[in-house]
């Protein structure tokens, strides 16, 4: 193993690596090492503890990520391109969703706070509406990543039909009412979910900044 190997940057794509195979929660400090073939003692030349280790990776995840539009767009669109390349990033990776906000803020997550902020501001929006607007579409994302995994899988009912497990457990007490709904439910599931959040919000903003 190359000193160059055992540098930081090894250290954070080896727990990169391991999250991906194994989420977040599983991660140790001595797994890591174990992946890199050093002792676990290495690893702690570089971190003082797993949480730090943690703060780094969730840094370079933000940063491969590449959450923020290089392309001139409308401040709309390019709100919603900046909370779909989130959505997207953390779809892949869900077992982050859990540390959001528990864990530092690092310099790519603050890039990305300023980057957001400065183009509300810069629309008209007060910085009180940008910081709301901005922690909105944060919790909008996280929800609807973990909505992403349960509305993707089916059921099948005793016609044969495929169902989601929502709609599925909706019909389970069956009334007039609920029969009525299910078609629009099902469609409902069966879209990405922040499909169905991401424009409404957009639409409040839109709304609150001519007001």
């Amino acid at each position: 193993m190359t000193r160059a190997a055992l540098s930081r940057q090894a250290f954070v794509d080896a727990a990169l690596a391991l999250i991906s195979a194994s989420g977040v929660e599983q991660l140790s400090m001595r797994k890591v090492a174990t992946h890199l073939s050093v002792s676990s003692m290495a690893a702690y030349k570089h971190f003082a503890s797993k949480e730090e280790l943690l703060e780094a990776a969730l840094d370079t995840f933000i940063a491969r990520a590449e959450v923020l539009p290089t392309e001139e767009l409308p401040w709309a669109q390019w709100l919603e391109q900046v909370a779909l390349r989130m959505y997207r990033a953390l779809s892949q990776e869900r077992s982050w969703v859990s540390l959001l906000g528990s864990l530092p803020l690092g310099d790519q997550a603050a890039a990305v706070t300023d980057a957001v902020m400065r183009r509300l501001v810069a629309e008209g929006f007060s910085a009180e509406q940008a910081m709301a607007a901005y922690f909105s579409m944060l919790q909008l994302v996280a929800g609807a990543v973990c909505l992403h995994a349960s509305l993707n899988q089916r059921l099948t009912d005793r016609t044969g039909a495929s169902l989601s497990p929502v709609t599925s457990r909706y019909l389970q007490s069956a009334n007039s009412l609920r029969l009525q709904v299910a078609p629009t439910l099902e469609r409902a599931v069966q879209q990405e979910p922040i499909a169905l959040s991401l424009p409404l919000l957009l639409a409040a903003l839109q709304q609150q900044l001519r007001a």
